[in-house]
């Protein structure tokens, strides 16, 4: 547990500080007798269509990024556009090598994190609200809404997830990020749905509940403060394994071209990139590091929720 925790807590710092380790400026420089602090997020205009190398020379200090470059920056080399590989020597600073239109593949892996982190974190966030408002509400009223409730779950389950996807994303043409969250949580809110459900039921008839009940608590506060919380154990383990499943959820989208429009880099769109390059026969190096990041994600989630699960299942 502790080894994904630390790895899916470095992803969400690269994600936080995208454009602090990637970025076409630099994180402060003085230029012309005036400093810019974070000019990456401000985007200053006196340094409107500059790039590092270009202020390299003119100003009288900077602080550079750890990679000089921004996720859709466009640099030819040798006066070519076209994949090159990995250098693996820190004299060239395209450390993972370059895409067929010449822009930085760790950049684009850099600033990916960030979209691809936003969005299954966004799915998981909403598709749990909503599972748990839901299943809370069947397994305490039972009844019309339990049937209403449990109807909806079964239709959900029928749909194939991916073509349901497929066709929704399809329909809105350009979806944005926020369109692309929507439509994943609306296939991934079944699962918290049943497990509070679920425990909910196992737990509103419990000791502590009837106690309070007989005290004088009202149904809110009864299910708010008494219910709810403690059937969140279940549905916080899900809610970890859920994040992985987002993210190739996710990538799946981008792969096939049905994900957060361009220019805005994810993995999964770095991997479709990879994939019309695969007729270069060397550009290797495309398809791996948006392969091995995605990878590296999903199984620190894996080990997060499975040590989680230990956590909960050794309470007394």
């Amino acid at each position: 547990m502790r080894a994904g925790l630390f790895v899916l807590t470095c992803w969400c710092a690269v994600a936080l500080c995208a454009d602090l380790i990637a970025s076409d400026l630099p994180i402060a420089i003085s230029l012309d007798g005036e400093t810019f602090v974070l000019p990456a997020l401000t985007r200053p205009e006196a340094l409107q269509h500059q790039t590092q190398a270009t202020l390299r020379g003119r100003a009288a200090w900077m602080l550079g990024t750890l990679v000089p470059f921004g996720p859709t920056q466009t640099v030819v080399t040798s006066g070519l556009v076209r994949p090159e590989p990995p250098p693996w020597s820190p004299d060239d600073r395209h450390w993972l090598g370059t895409d067929e239109i010449g822009r930085d593949v760790l950049a684009r892996l850099v600033h990916g994190a960030r979209l691809t982190l936003l969005i299954a974190l966004g799915v998981v966030l909403l598709s749990t609200l909503l599972g748990v408002a839901l299943g809370a509400l069947a397994g305490w009223k039972g009844g019309v809404a339990d049937l209403l409730v449990s109807r909806a779950l079964e239709v959900a389950s029928t749909f194939p997830t991916v073509f349901f996807l497929i066709v929704i994303v399809a329909a809105l043409r350009t979806p944005s990020v926020t369109a692309v969250i929507v439509v994943l949580a609306l296939t991934r809110w079944p699962e918290a749905a049943r497990l509070m459900r679920a425990e909910v039921l196992r737990l509103k008839d419990r000791d502590f509940v009837v106690a309070a009940r007989a005290l004088g608590a009202g149904e809110l506060w009864l299910l708010g403060r008494h219910v709810v919380p403690n059937a969140l154990p279940p549905i916080v383990v899900s809610a970890t394994f859920a994040v992985g499943s987002a993210v190739l959820l996710e990538s799946a989208l981008s792969f096939l071209g049905l994900g957060a429009a361009p220019p805005a880099p994810s993995w999964g769109e770095l991997l479709q990139q990879a994939h019309r390059s695969l007729v270069t026969p060397d550009a290797w190096w495309l398809a791996l590091f948006p392969g091995l990041a995605i990878a590296s994600l999903v199984l620190a989630t894996q080990a997060v929720g499975r040590g989680l699960a230990r956590r909960f299942d050794a309470r007394p």
